[in-house]
């Protein structure tokens, strides 16, 4: 729908990941600590990795929904300067202690 209306679609990526196409939703994109992460994904027992070229594209759309959200068109689904400030109070907490 977003690519007929605009030519071009960066909120989601419809990409081969692993052995099939996914989408990633970068619309529901969050920020996190890595503490909060408590294990990595795996495929036949060995680490899964986003592919570089598949990574960069992820990173520039991310950085181009958050350029439009700076100038107040706000196209993620979650409220990530919001968690971005929890996270970044909890980390200096931590480092208080």
């Amino acid at each position: 729908m977003k690519i007929k209306r605009f030519g071009f679609c960066n909120t989601i990526i419809i990409d081969k990941v692993l052995d099939g196409e996914a989408a990633i939703l970068i619309q529901n994109a969050f920020p996190t600590l890595e503490k909060y992460i408590d294990h990595v994904h795996l495929k036949n027992g060995k680490p899964a990795k986003v592919p570089s070229n598949l990574c960069n594209k992820i990173l520039a759309n991310f950085k181009k929904m958050q350029k439009l959200k700076d100038k107040g068109i706000n196209l993620f689904f979650t409220d990530i300067d919001k968690i971005k400030k929890q996270m970044i109070e909890e980390l200096e907490k931590t480092q208080n202690n």
